[in-house]
């Protein structure tokens, strides 16, 4: 019985999260050396795994990779690799924040709606933010498609991370 919830829930999910389905990013990781950024570009590669009832992002390359579960609760998901320990609030709608996390800090916060341009095309997303004293962490997320563009990094510089979708494709696709 404890499976329906989640199912549904996953269902609900503005990510898909059915076992195949997979996104290709272009990911610049940029360091800061002295006064200069040194920026370097790399594939960054996630897919579904496990089953519906319990799917699980595996992440290949990037700077920072992480595996990891997809869990969902009461008005909420977490989806690993993109929101750490931090729960984005279902259904994504402008205004909503998901629950607060260790120590009082906010959870992501759905902050707009707007159109998104990528290298796999134009999207409409929402914008989510989470804020940590120091970094901001953004993800723009288009129903049915996905995460389509991440930011991390400290506000008004330049991006420590930056991903922005290049592919993807359901289940059903070859990759």
């Amino acid at each position: 019985m404890l499976t329906i919830p989640l199912l549904a829930a996953a269902l609900a999910s503005p990510i898909p999260l059915v076992p195949g389905t997979w996104w290709e990013y272009r990911e610049s990781y940029t360091e800061r050396l002295g006064e200069i950024d040194s920026t370097s570009d790399d594939v960054t590669r996630f897919e579904v795994r496990g089953s519906a009832e319990r799917p699980f992002i595996l992440q290949r390359g990037g700077a920072d990779p992480t595996s990891g579960p997809a869990e969902t609760g009461d008005g909420w998901i977490r989806l690993a690799p993109w929101t750490g320990e931090e729960a984005l609030p279902l259904p994504l709608e402008p205004g909503r924040s998901g629950p607060a996390v260790e120590g009082g800090l906010r959870g992501w916060t759905v902050e707009a709606e707007e159109d998104v341009t990528v290298p796999a095309g134009t999207f409409h997303a929402f914008r989510c933010t989470v804020k940590a004293p120091f970094s901001v962490s953004s993800l723009w997320i288009a129903p049915g498609v996905g995460v389509v563009r991440e930011t991390q990094g400290v506000p008004g510089r330049r991006p420590e991370i930056e991903r922005v979708l290049l592919r993807w494709a359901g289940s059903k696709a070859a990759p």
